[in-house]
């Protein structure tokens, strides 16, 4: 069974050619921190599983029912060679921004009834000529327990 992080890591592998074989786990983004090291290539991504939250529920004799949130970050990266201010990777970083959210939102995983929502964008950093851009997607789905 594949994650949810799996999920979404392979639809823009599917939809953003820029990025098919370019994008790691959230492993590797940890791996790369620890080294103090970047990744090999100048356009890259890394999809991390960002948590969840409670959207609202109701218990019964043996029935539990529940609206889960799971959130999912896509944190896109340009590597400027030559431009401390990382100011050409800006245009890239604004297509890269487009196509992951034509690729990710409004579709959802085979197994739910729901679809992604993107729900917000940040500037992490453009600094020594690496510009660091995070989205933010989440999919709603139901937990039932019996």
């Amino acid at each position: 069974m594949s994650t949810l992080e799996q999920l979404v890591s392979d639809r823009i592998k599917d939809r953003v050619p820029a990025l098919a074989g370019r994008i790691e786990d959230i492993a590797a983004l940890a791996a790369l921190i620890a080294a103090e090291a970047l990744p090999q290539h100048d356009v890259f991504a890394f999809v991390c599983p960002l948590g969840f939250d409670d959207k609202g529920g109701a218990s019964s004799t043996g029935f539990h029912t529940q609206m889960i949130e799971d959130a999912i970050g896509v944190v896109l990266g340009i590597k400027a060679r030559g431009d401390a201010k990382a100011k050409k990777a800006l245009p890239t970083i604004g297509e890269l921004k487009k196509a992951v959210i034509e690729a990710v939102a409004g579709w959802g995983p085979d197994n739910s009834a729901n679809v992604f929502f993107v729900r917000r964008g940040r500037l992490l950093s453009a600094d020594k000529g690496l510009v660091l851009y995070q989205l933010d997607f989440s999919l709603t789905d139901q937990l039932r327990i019996t």
